[in-house]
Protein backbone atom coordinates (compact mmCIF):
# COMPACT_ATOMS: atom_id res chain seq x y z
CA UNK A 1 0.00 0.00 0.00
CA UNK A 2 2.76 2.26 0.92
CA UNK A 3 4.46 1.85 -2.55
CA UNK A 4 1.67 2.43 -3.97
CA UNK A 5 0.94 5.70 -2.15
CA UNK A 6 4.49 6.50 -3.28
CA UNK A 7 3.76 5.85 -6.66
CA UNK A 8 0.85 7.81 -6.99
CA UNK A 9 2.27 10.97 -5.13
CA UNK A 10 5.27 11.03 -7.29
CA UNK A 11 2.95 11.07 -10.56
CA UNK A 12 0.04 12.95 -9.76
CA UNK A 13 -0.37 14.89 -12.82
CA UNK A 14 -0.29 11.92 -14.69
CA UNK A 15 -3.07 10.21 -12.66
CA UNK A 16 -4.94 13.21 -12.75
CA UNK A 17 -4.53 13.67 -16.63
CA UNK A 18 -5.27 10.74 -17.27
CA UNK A 19 -8.07 9.70 -15.58
CA UNK A 20 -9.72 13.33 -16.60
CA UNK A 21 -9.48 12.48 -19.93
CA UNK A 22 -10.75 8.94 -20.01
CA UNK A 23 -13.70 9.91 -18.15
CA UNK A 24 -14.29 12.92 -20.59
CA UNK A 25 -13.64 9.96 -23.59
CA UNK A 26 -16.35 8.15 -21.54
CA UNK A 27 -18.46 11.34 -21.79
CA UNK A 28 -18.38 12.18 -25.08
CA UNK A 29 -18.79 8.21 -26.42
CA UNK A 30 -22.16 8.45 -24.19
CA UNK A 31 -23.94 11.76 -25.09
CA UNK A 32 -23.00 11.06 -28.83
CA UNK A 33 -24.74 7.63 -28.25
CA UNK A 34 -21.39 5.63 -29.37
CA UNK A 35 -20.34 4.05 -25.93
CA UNK A 36 -21.19 0.41 -27.26
CA UNK A 37 -17.53 -1.30 -26.73
CA UNK A 38 -18.52 -3.65 -29.56
CA UNK A 39 -15.16 -5.72 -28.49
CA UNK A 40 -15.72 -5.94 -24.70
CA UNK A 41 -19.28 -7.02 -25.77
CA UNK A 42 -18.14 -10.18 -27.45
CA UNK A 43 -15.86 -11.07 -24.27
CA UNK A 44 -18.81 -9.72 -21.83
CA UNK A 45 -21.52 -11.75 -24.09
CA UNK A 46 -18.75 -15.00 -24.72
CA UNK A 47 -18.27 -14.98 -20.66
CA UNK A 48 -21.87 -15.28 -20.35
CA UNK A 49 -22.54 -17.81 -22.88
CA UNK A 50 -19.32 -19.89 -21.41
CA UNK A 51 -20.86 -20.25 -17.71
CA UNK A 52 -24.55 -21.19 -19.31
CA UNK A 53 -22.61 -24.20 -20.86
CA UNK A 54 -23.59 -23.11 -24.36
CA UNK A 55 -21.06 -21.88 -27.67
CA UNK A 56 -18.69 -19.32 -27.35
CA UNK A 57 -16.93 -20.18 -30.37
CA UNK A 58 -18.23 -19.66 -34.30
CA UNK A 59 -21.32 -17.46 -32.38
CA UNK A 60 -21.53 -13.97 -33.94
CA UNK A 61 -22.00 -11.78 -30.25
CA UNK A 62 -22.81 -8.48 -32.31
CA UNK A 63 -21.38 -7.18 -34.86
CA UNK A 64 -20.35 -9.10 -37.81
CA UNK A 65 -16.65 -9.34 -36.89
CA UNK A 66 -17.74 -10.13 -33.33
CA UNK A 67 -16.50 -13.65 -32.98
CA UNK A 68 -15.05 -14.73 -29.78
CA UNK A 69 -11.21 -15.80 -30.56
CA UNK A 70 -9.70 -15.96 -27.60
CA UNK A 71 -8.74 -18.98 -24.94
CA UNK A 72 -11.06 -20.07 -23.04
CA UNK A 73 -9.11 -19.44 -19.83
CA UNK A 74 -9.49 -15.83 -21.05
CA UNK A 75 -13.30 -16.05 -19.62
CA UNK A 76 -12.12 -17.35 -16.48
CA UNK A 77 -9.57 -14.35 -15.97
CA UNK A 78 -12.42 -11.85 -17.63
CA UNK A 79 -15.45 -13.32 -15.26
CA UNK A 80 -15.83 -10.68 -12.38
CA UNK A 81 -16.73 -8.21 -14.79
CA UNK A 82 -19.72 -10.63 -15.58
CA UNK A 83 -21.19 -10.00 -11.77
CA UNK A 84 -22.03 -6.26 -13.25
CA UNK A 85 -23.97 -5.02 -16.06
CA UNK A 86 -22.86 -4.76 -19.44
CA UNK A 87 -22.80 -0.82 -19.35
CA UNK A 88 -21.73 -0.89 -15.66
CA UNK A 89 -19.00 -3.42 -16.73
CA UNK A 90 -17.92 -0.93 -19.78
CA UNK A 91 -17.41 2.08 -17.17
CA UNK A 92 -15.43 -0.26 -15.21
CA UNK A 93 -13.43 -1.91 -18.06
CA UNK A 94 -12.70 2.29 -19.13
CA UNK A 95 -11.35 2.96 -15.42
CA UNK A 96 -9.18 -0.24 -15.61
CA UNK A 97 -7.68 0.87 -19.57
CA UNK A 98 -7.31 4.07 -18.34
CA UNK A 99 -4.79 2.63 -15.13
CA UNK A 100 -3.29 0.26 -17.54
CA UNK A 101 -1.91 3.53 -19.23
CA UNK A 102 -0.97 5.25 -16.72
CA UNK A 103 1.11 2.29 -15.35
CA UNK A 104 2.70 1.44 -18.95
CA UNK A 105 3.66 5.12 -18.94
CA UNK A 106 5.30 5.28 -15.67
CA UNK A 107 6.66 1.23 -16.04
CA UNK A 108 8.36 2.68 -19.84
CA UNK A 109 9.60 5.46 -17.76
CA UNK A 110 11.21 3.73 -15.22
CA UNK A 111 12.46 0.86 -17.44
CA UNK A 112 13.87 3.95 -19.59
CA UNK A 113 15.78 4.89 -16.58
CA UNK A 114 17.38 1.67 -15.16
CA UNK A 115 18.75 1.23 -19.15
CA UNK A 116 20.05 4.58 -19.87
CA UNK A 117 21.58 7.15 -16.86
CA UNK A 118 19.95 5.30 -13.74
CA UNK A 119 19.07 8.71 -12.52
CA UNK A 120 15.52 10.11 -11.86
CA UNK A 121 14.00 11.65 -14.98
CA UNK A 122 12.22 15.29 -13.35
CA UNK A 123 9.98 16.21 -16.00
CA UNK A 124 6.51 15.25 -15.18
CA UNK A 125 4.85 16.78 -18.21
CA UNK A 126 6.82 14.67 -20.76
CA UNK A 127 4.09 11.73 -20.01
CA UNK A 128 1.18 14.10 -21.19
CA UNK A 129 3.24 14.60 -24.78
CA UNK A 130 3.11 10.80 -25.07
CA UNK A 131 -0.77 10.85 -24.44
CA UNK A 132 -1.45 13.68 -26.93
CA UNK A 133 0.57 11.68 -29.32
CA UNK A 134 -1.94 8.21 -28.24
CA UNK A 135 -4.96 9.93 -27.68
CA UNK A 136 -7.03 9.46 -31.00
CA UNK A 137 -6.03 5.28 -30.43
CA UNK A 138 -7.25 5.60 -26.78
CA UNK A 139 -10.15 6.73 -27.81
CA UNK A 140 -10.69 4.04 -30.05
CA UNK A 141 -9.71 2.01 -28.03
CA UNK A 142 -12.73 2.60 -25.16
CA UNK A 143 -14.91 3.10 -28.25
CA UNK A 144 -14.47 -0.76 -28.41
CA UNK A 145 -13.48 -1.60 -25.26
CA UNK A 146 -10.91 -3.59 -26.46
CA UNK A 147 -7.40 -4.59 -24.47
CA UNK A 148 -4.29 -3.13 -26.03
CA UNK A 149 -3.24 -0.90 -22.92
CA UNK A 150 -3.78 -4.10 -20.92
CA UNK A 151 -1.54 -5.98 -23.18
CA UNK A 152 1.38 -2.80 -23.17
CA UNK A 153 1.44 -2.80 -19.50
CA UNK A 154 1.50 -6.36 -18.92
CA UNK A 155 4.82 -6.45 -21.42
CA UNK A 156 6.43 -3.56 -20.05
CA UNK A 157 5.70 -4.72 -16.12
CA UNK A 158 7.06 -7.88 -17.41
CA UNK A 159 10.39 -6.64 -18.84
CA UNK A 160 10.47 -4.20 -15.55
CA UNK A 161 10.97 -7.22 -13.30
CA UNK A 162 12.99 -8.87 -15.78
CA UNK A 163 15.61 -6.17 -15.30
CA UNK A 164 15.04 -6.72 -12.13
CA UNK A 165 15.97 -10.11 -12.24
CA UNK A 166 13.03 -11.57 -11.21
CA UNK A 167 11.38 -14.51 -13.19
CA UNK A 168 8.59 -15.86 -11.54
CA UNK A 169 6.40 -12.59 -11.80
CA UNK A 170 7.31 -11.52 -14.67
CA UNK A 171 6.61 -15.26 -16.33
CA UNK A 172 3.47 -14.45 -15.45
CA UNK A 173 2.65 -10.72 -16.84
CA UNK A 174 4.00 -11.64 -20.28
CA UNK A 175 1.79 -15.29 -20.27
CA UNK A 176 -1.10 -13.61 -19.69
CA UNK A 177 0.04 -11.18 -22.69
CA UNK A 178 0.62 -14.29 -24.86
CA UNK A 179 -2.45 -16.20 -24.33
CA UNK A 180 -4.82 -12.90 -25.06
CA UNK A 181 -2.41 -12.91 -28.24
CA UNK A 182 -0.46 -15.58 -29.33
CA UNK A 183 1.66 -14.19 -31.66
CA UNK A 184 2.91 -12.04 -28.66
CA UNK A 185 5.42 -15.25 -28.57
CA UNK A 186 7.79 -13.40 -30.52
CA UNK A 187 9.07 -11.19 -28.27
CA UNK A 188 10.13 -14.40 -26.24
CA UNK A 189 13.41 -14.29 -29.39
CA UNK A 190 15.04 -11.37 -27.48
CA UNK A 191 14.73 -12.92 -24.30
CA UNK A 192 16.07 -16.33 -25.61
CA UNK A 193 19.61 -14.61 -27.10
CA UNK A 194 19.60 -13.15 -24.43
CA UNK A 195 20.38 -15.74 -22.41
CA UNK A 196 17.07 -15.24 -19.86
CA UNK A 197 16.83 -18.87 -19.34
CA UNK A 198 14.94 -18.44 -16.20
CA UNK A 199 12.60 -16.08 -17.00
CA UNK A 200 11.62 -18.74 -20.61
CA UNK A 201 10.76 -21.55 -18.05
CA UNK A 202 8.81 -19.63 -16.12
CA UNK A 203 6.81 -18.35 -18.72
CA UNK A 204 6.59 -21.56 -20.32
CA UNK A 205 5.83 -22.97 -16.90
CA UNK A 206 3.08 -20.05 -16.32
CA UNK A 207 1.49 -20.95 -20.02
CA UNK A 208 1.12 -24.49 -19.22
CA UNK A 209 -0.95 -23.62 -16.24
CA UNK A 210 -2.74 -21.36 -17.31
CA UNK A 211 -4.09 -22.89 -20.53
CA UNK A 212 -4.83 -26.18 -18.45
CA UNK A 213 -6.78 -24.22 -15.63
CA UNK A 214 -9.99 -24.25 -17.48
CA UNK A 215 -10.20 -28.39 -17.36
CA UNK A 216 -10.86 -28.13 -13.85
CA UNK A 217 -14.05 -26.58 -14.85
CA UNK A 218 -14.80 -28.33 -18.25
CA UNK A 219 -13.88 -31.50 -18.15
CA UNK A 220 -11.14 -33.21 -20.36
CA UNK A 221 -12.90 -33.76 -23.50
CA UNK A 222 -14.84 -30.56 -23.22
CA UNK A 223 -11.61 -28.70 -22.64
CA UNK A 224 -9.99 -30.07 -25.66
CA UNK A 225 -12.75 -30.05 -27.86
CA UNK A 226 -12.91 -25.95 -26.63
CA UNK A 227 -9.01 -25.71 -27.69
CA UNK A 228 -9.67 -26.83 -30.81
CA UNK A 229 -12.28 -24.23 -31.98
CA UNK A 230 -9.98 -21.68 -30.33
CA UNK A 231 -7.01 -22.29 -32.58
CA UNK A 232 -9.58 -22.48 -35.65
CA UNK A 233 -10.78 -19.12 -34.36
CA UNK A 234 -7.70 -18.08 -34.62
CA UNK A 235 -6.26 -18.46 -38.39
CA UNK A 236 -10.23 -18.05 -39.24
CA UNK A 237 -9.26 -14.06 -37.45
CA UNK A 238 -7.60 -12.94 -40.45
CA UNK A 239 -9.98 -13.96 -43.27
CA UNK A 240 -13.07 -11.33 -41.94
CA UNK A 241 -10.33 -8.58 -41.41
CA UNK A 242 -8.22 -6.07 -43.90
CA UNK A 243 -5.56 -3.39 -42.86
CA UNK A 244 -4.07 -0.38 -45.07
CA UNK A 245 -1.04 -0.29 -43.16
CA UNK A 246 0.74 -3.54 -43.40
CA UNK A 247 4.03 -4.20 -45.04
CA UNK A 248 1.85 -6.29 -47.66
CA UNK A 249 -0.39 -4.01 -47.76
CA UNK A 250 1.75 -1.30 -48.44
CA UNK A 251 4.04 -2.59 -51.11
CA UNK A 252 0.86 -3.49 -52.57
CA UNK A 253 -0.23 -0.07 -53.08
CA UNK A 254 3.26 1.90 -53.94
CA UNK A 255 5.31 -0.94 -55.68
CA UNK A 256 3.50 -4.03 -56.68
CA UNK A 257 0.38 -6.46 -56.41
CA UNK A 258 1.93 -9.48 -56.89
CA UNK A 259 2.29 -9.90 -53.24
CA UNK A 260 -0.67 -12.30 -52.30
CA UNK A 261 -3.04 -12.54 -48.65
CA UNK A 262 -0.35 -14.09 -46.93
CA UNK A 263 2.81 -12.44 -47.20
CA UNK A 264 2.16 -11.13 -43.79
CA UNK A 265 3.34 -14.75 -42.57
CA UNK A 266 6.31 -14.14 -44.59
CA UNK A 267 7.23 -10.79 -43.57
CA UNK A 268 6.99 -12.43 -39.98
CA UNK A 269 9.05 -14.60 -40.50
CA UNK A 270 11.72 -12.51 -42.51
CA UNK A 271 11.50 -10.02 -39.49
CA UNK A 272 12.72 -12.98 -37.05
CA UNK A 273 15.38 -14.38 -39.32
CA UNK A 274 16.83 -10.40 -39.53
CA UNK A 275 16.61 -10.11 -35.88
CA UNK A 276 18.67 -13.31 -35.85
CA UNK A 277 21.39 -12.15 -37.95
CA UNK A 278 21.07 -8.37 -36.62
CA UNK A 279 21.88 -9.95 -33.23
CA UNK A 280 25.00 -12.13 -34.46
CA UNK A 281 26.43 -9.58 -36.55
CA UNK A 282 25.74 -6.53 -33.97
CA UNK A 283 23.85 -6.96 -30.99
CA UNK A 284 25.98 -9.63 -29.50
CA UNK A 285 29.03 -7.96 -29.66
CA UNK A 286 28.08 -4.46 -28.56
CA UNK A 287 25.68 -6.50 -25.91
CA UNK A 288 28.73 -7.93 -24.71
CA UNK A 289 30.75 -4.65 -23.74
CA UNK A 290 28.70 -4.08 -20.64
CA UNK A 291 25.44 -5.00 -18.37
CA UNK A 292 24.20 -1.84 -19.02
CA UNK A 293 24.85 -2.01 -22.99
CA UNK A 294 23.30 -6.10 -22.90
CA UNK A 295 19.70 -4.46 -20.92
CA UNK A 296 19.69 -1.78 -23.66
CA UNK A 297 19.76 -4.24 -26.93
CA UNK A 298 17.67 -6.32 -24.83
CA UNK A 299 15.04 -3.90 -24.13
CA UNK A 300 14.88 -1.86 -27.41
CA UNK A 301 14.84 -5.14 -29.11
CA UNK A 302 11.67 -6.34 -27.26
CA UNK A 303 9.67 -2.83 -28.10
CA UNK A 304 10.79 -2.35 -31.44
CA UNK A 305 9.65 -6.22 -32.41
CA UNK A 306 6.47 -5.29 -30.30
CA UNK A 307 5.88 -1.82 -32.08
CA UNK A 308 6.31 -3.51 -35.71
CA UNK A 309 3.61 -6.03 -35.01
CA UNK A 310 0.75 -3.62 -36.40
CA UNK A 311 3.15 -3.01 -39.67
CA UNK A 312 3.55 -7.40 -40.16
CA UNK A 313 -0.05 -8.76 -39.29
CA UNK A 314 -3.81 -7.88 -40.05
CA UNK A 315 -5.09 -5.68 -37.14
CA UNK A 316 -6.87 -3.09 -36.38
CA UNK A 317 -5.40 0.25 -36.17
CA UNK A 318 -5.75 0.32 -32.50
CA UNK A 319 -2.62 -1.98 -32.21
CA UNK A 320 -0.79 0.53 -33.15
CA UNK A 321 -0.73 1.55 -29.49
CA UNK A 322 2.22 -1.27 -29.17
CA UNK A 323 4.56 1.72 -30.28
CA UNK A 324 3.51 3.06 -26.88
CA UNK A 325 6.82 2.53 -25.22
CA UNK A 326 8.98 3.43 -28.09
CA UNK A 327 7.65 6.71 -28.53
CA UNK A 328 8.23 7.60 -24.75
CA UNK A 329 11.32 6.36 -24.94
CA UNK A 330 11.91 9.05 -27.73
CA UNK A 331 10.38 11.76 -25.96
CA UNK A 332 12.62 11.00 -22.85
CA UNK A 333 15.63 10.38 -26.04
CA UNK A 334 14.95 13.84 -27.25
CA UNK A 335 14.67 15.71 -23.92
CA UNK A 336 18.09 14.97 -22.73
CA UNK A 337 19.76 15.13 -26.23
CA UNK A 338 18.42 18.19 -28.32
CA UNK A 339 18.53 17.10 -31.94
CA UNK A 340 16.85 19.19 -34.31
CA UNK A 341 16.49 16.82 -37.33
CA UNK A 342 15.58 14.10 -35.15
CA UNK A 343 12.47 16.41 -33.42
CA UNK A 344 11.61 17.29 -36.87
CA UNK A 345 11.05 13.77 -37.90
CA UNK A 346 9.55 12.63 -34.34
CA UNK A 347 7.06 15.38 -34.75
CA UNK A 348 5.79 14.81 -38.78
CA UNK A 349 5.56 11.05 -38.10
CA UNK A 350 3.91 11.55 -34.70
CA UNK A 351 1.39 13.66 -36.05
CA UNK A 352 0.63 11.49 -38.89
CA UNK A 353 0.14 8.92 -36.43
CA UNK A 354 -1.91 10.49 -34.22
CA UNK A 355 -4.37 11.93 -36.20
CA UNK A 356 -6.04 9.27 -38.49
CA UNK A 357 -9.74 9.89 -37.59
CA UNK A 358 -13.00 11.13 -39.07
CA UNK A 359 -13.40 13.49 -35.90
CA UNK A 360 -10.04 15.15 -36.58
CA UNK A 361 -9.90 15.37 -40.78
CA UNK A 362 -13.10 14.43 -41.50
CA UNK A 363 -14.64 11.52 -43.47
CA UNK A 364 -12.90 12.22 -46.94
CA UNK A 365 -9.37 12.99 -46.05
CA UNK A 366 -9.36 10.34 -43.34
CA UNK A 367 -10.43 7.94 -45.21
CA UNK A 368 -7.74 8.92 -48.24
CA UNK A 369 -5.55 8.96 -44.88
CA UNK A 370 -6.55 5.08 -44.34
CA UNK A 371 -6.45 4.02 -48.67
CA UNK A 372 -2.82 5.34 -48.74
CA UNK A 373 -1.81 3.77 -45.22
CA UNK A 374 -0.64 6.70 -44.01
CA UNK A 375 -0.64 5.54 -40.36
CA UNK A 376 1.44 2.37 -40.97
CA UNK A 377 4.17 4.42 -42.39
CA UNK A 378 3.88 6.64 -39.90
CA UNK A 379 4.90 4.11 -37.37
CA UNK A 380 7.76 3.05 -39.39
CA UNK A 381 8.88 6.09 -39.25
CA UNK A 382 8.81 6.73 -35.55
CA UNK A 383 10.12 3.33 -35.29
CA UNK A 384 13.04 4.34 -37.70
CA UNK A 385 13.61 7.76 -36.08
CA UNK A 386 13.20 5.92 -32.82
CA UNK A 387 16.60 3.55 -33.92
CA UNK A 388 18.57 6.29 -35.60
CA UNK A 389 18.32 8.58 -32.40
CA UNK A 390 19.65 5.65 -30.58
CA UNK A 391 22.30 5.39 -33.02
CA UNK A 392 23.37 8.59 -32.64
CA UNK A 393 23.32 8.54 -29.12
CA UNK A 394 25.50 5.61 -29.05
CA UNK A 395 28.10 7.61 -31.14
CA UNK A 396 27.97 10.55 -29.33
CA UNK A 397 28.85 8.27 -25.95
Amino acid sequence: MKSILQNYQKNKILYSFTLSLFALIVFLETINHRFEMNDFKVYYLAGKAFFNNQEIYGVQFGLASGYYKYSPVFLLIFSPYLIFGYKTACIIHAFILAIATILTLISAKEIYQKIINQRELQNRYLFIFAIFIIVNHLFREIHLGNLNMIIVMLLCLGIQQILNEKQIVPGFFIALAILIKPYLIILAIPLFFHKKFGFLMSLGAWLGILLISPITYLGFNKFILMNKHWIHEIFQHGAYLYSNHTFTSLIRQYVTEALNDHSHLYFLIAFTLAYVLIYFALLKKYSAISEKNNSKSLVFSYFILLSLIPNILITDTEHFLYSTPIILFSIYSLYSNLNTKYIIAFVIFSILYAINSPDILGKFLSAKFEDLGILGMANLGLIVTFILLQRNQKKNE
